[in-house]
């Protein structure tokens, strides 16, 4: 029944029906392609699709796995060197039983040599849940053996499954592929905003490159670029393609090389939002963080006193645009003089690193005063302003 099943396997591997798919990944604040996952997909001659639930699984059981493995890697391989001068790193995943392949990374810098491709264009993804069924001690050595031939290692599906953070602490890894359950209630839950918060917090501690996977919202996304993560992939912006349009794509799409951001300067970052958060919530009713270039905010506290109720993240200007509606003209000239995207901006221009104002809304018979303090500040290693506003609310009267 084994050696059947193989016998497929390798038959539609032969006849190209096993392909290799292709789905970009995105610099979260650019939107620009910067590289991509090898998913493999199994299309029959009448043109049915074979979910790789159906099949990846089966293999996994024994090391039948790698042979589909090196395939992958091979047409990975492939592409890079077809892209040329466009060419973007590509990530493969490789099962946990590469770990005891002993002669893996001479493989793999083979590999590399024969299809002329530099080692940091390619990355190898390994899970999570993966690492933890492994000895340490060989994982390390497999994994150093990876790092010293200059290729890059993400842990994917991170936080799926319950790996000791010793494996990323002491391994070469160079990214955190973070686990799409994490934004399956698309943001809003202050429970899943604090786990990510802490992933994303642990991640720039570690100077890792984080990877957000089923991207699928624009709330998401907007939450993701507050982070300050790197590369998202998901629906929003592509599905897995075939290997002609994802050529097409990067050509189109003139994408940077490999990255080389100094993510050195990325210890003792802004993202340890948590502890200002609990120290200055009881002070104040309103608490949001905004990056105004890329014109993205996300509210980190609002109290039940408040009755306009914004999106947990968002469109700064979307926000803004909201609050003028609930305003009189005067009160809506003077927000916009004052606390629209383009005001604070020019305010920071001017050299000004604090606004003040105060401010009346009207929502459902009631009026609300709240006076606004914007403090603003450069980003630490990016081209952008970001934004902290709070709010206090001093009156409460009906309208």
């Amino acid at each position: 029944m084994k050696t059947a099943f193989i016998d497929k396997v390798v038959n539609a591997i032969e006849t190209h029906e096993i392909k290799a798919y292709y789905q970009p990944q995105y610099d979260a604040n650019s939107g620009r392609l910067v590289s991509a996952e090898a998913l493999v997909r199994w299309e029959k001659p009448n043109g049915e699709i074979i979910s790789p639930d159906k099949f990846i699984p089966r293999l996994e059981k024994t090391d039948d796995i790698n042979l589909l493995d090196w395939f992958m890697a091979e047409e990975a391989c492939r592409t890079i060197h077809e892209l040329g001068s466009k060419a973007v790193p590509i990530a493969v995943n490789f099962s946990r039983w590469h770990v005891k392949e002993r002669d893996f990374y001479r493989k793999l810098e083979t590999l590399l040599n024969t299809y002329d491709v530099k080692p940091e264009y390619f990355e190898v993804e390994i899970t999570e849940s993966a690492l933890a069924i492994e000895d340490f001690s060989v994982i390390e050595q497999w994994a150093y053996m990876i790092a010293d031939i200059g290729v890059n290692i993400a842990i994917d599906d991170f936080g799926e499954g319950f790996t000791s953070l010793q494996f990323v602490k002491d391994m070469p890894v160079s990214f955190l592929k973070i686990d799409k359950a994490f934004l399956k209630d698309n943001c809003q839950d202050d429970r899943g905003r604090g786990t990510l918060e802490t992933v994303f917090y642990f991640a720039n501690r570690l100077n890792l490159r984080t990877i957000a996977e089923g991207v699928e919202t624009l709330e998401q996304l907007k939450f993701l670029q507050c982070m300050d993560c790197d590369r998202v992939q998901g629906y929003l912006f592509s599905k897995p393609v075939r290997k002609e349009d994802f050529i097409v794509m990067t050509m189109m799409d003139a994408a940077p090389t490999v990255e080389d951001d100094d993510y050195i300067k990325k210890q003792g970052s802004f993202t340890s939002q948590n502890l200002f958060l609990k120290a200055i919530k009881e002070e104040y009713d309103i608490i949001i963080f905004g990056n105004l270039y890329k014109n993205s905010y996300y509210v980190m506290y609002m109290s039940d006193n408040i009755f306009f109720k914004a999106p947990t993240a968002g469109v700064i200007d979307d926000i803004t645009d909201a609050a003028i509606a609930l305003s009189s003209k005067e009160q809506a000239r003077k927000y916009d003089k004052f606390l629209s995207r383009r005001a604070l901006i020019e305010a920071y221009i001017k050299g000004e690193r604090r606004v003040e104002v105060e401010l009346d809304e009207k929502v459902n018979g009631m009026i609300q005063k709240l006076h606004t303090v914007i403090h603003l500040m450069e980003h630490p290693y990016k081209d952008d302003v970001l934004m902290v506003g709070v709010s206090r609310l001093i009156e409460n009267k009906e309208a």
